[in-house]
């Protein structure tokens, strides 16, 4: 008999309560939920201080996990679940919003720093280990003279939510693809620079 794959926890970073719904601090949690919803679960309350919801995609059990300690504290988590699983960095991948990235693009890498987010910084001393996966979703530039803090607590403006939203959808895209083919292959795909537009024949013009 093959082995059983291990147990993902899927961490989705944010903040409870309906002020943060709709931050962009909150964007893993956004991720959350559209992956529940496309794979037909729901989150429940779990045995610690976290929402969580069962998935499995090809044969790879996940758990998708909105820690509610608040973003400072969401390593905490990773002890309670450990109760019941099994947790190593390789076990983790991590969704959170990055304001080093522009607004819309998404960046899947293995391992890495903080980059200054209290959410991955818990983690990290939680784990010992920056190496696990993580998928950052770009809220930025930061407006200049803002307090980067007060940026990510604040909701994204009306013209920004769509753009928001379709991040969010390629986030949780990205997360499953991390599931079945791995974080490798999925950084090859979704880190990907859109091609530059293609010159129509016989303009000469900049050259």
């Amino acid at each position: 008999m093959e082995p059983t794959p291990q147990t993902k926890i899927i961490m989705l970073l944010g903040n409870p309560g309906k002020r943060y719904t709709m931050t962009r601090h909150n964007l893993g949690w956004w991720v959350g939920d559209i992956l529940a919803e496309k794979e037909k679960t729901t989150f429940r309350a779990g045995w610690g201080s976290f929402y969580y919801a069962e998935i499995e995609l090809q044969g790879q059990s996940a758990l998708l996990v909105k820690p509610t300690t608040y973003m400072n504290l969401s390593g905490r988590v990773l002890t309670e679940l450990a109760e019941r699983h099994t947790v190593t960095p390789l076990d983790v991948v991590t969704v959170a919003d990055d304001i080093a990235i522009p607004l819309g693009q998404i960046r899947v890498r293995p391992y890495g720093s903080s980059g200054g987010h209290n959410g991955l910084t818990s983690i990290i001393e939680v784990l010992e280990s920056d190496q696990f996966a993580r998928v950052r979703c770009g809220v930025g530039p930061v407006p200049t003279g803002l307090d980067p803090a007060e940026f990510v607590l604040a909701p994204f403006a009306d013209n920004e939510l769509s753009s928001a939203r379709e991040m969010a959808e390629r986030a949780a895209s990205a997360v499953k693809m991390i599931l079945t083919f791995g974080v490798v292959a999925t950084a090859n795909t979704y880190n990907r620079k859109p091609p530059a537009p293609e010159t129509p024949p016989g303009d000469q013009s900049g050259a």
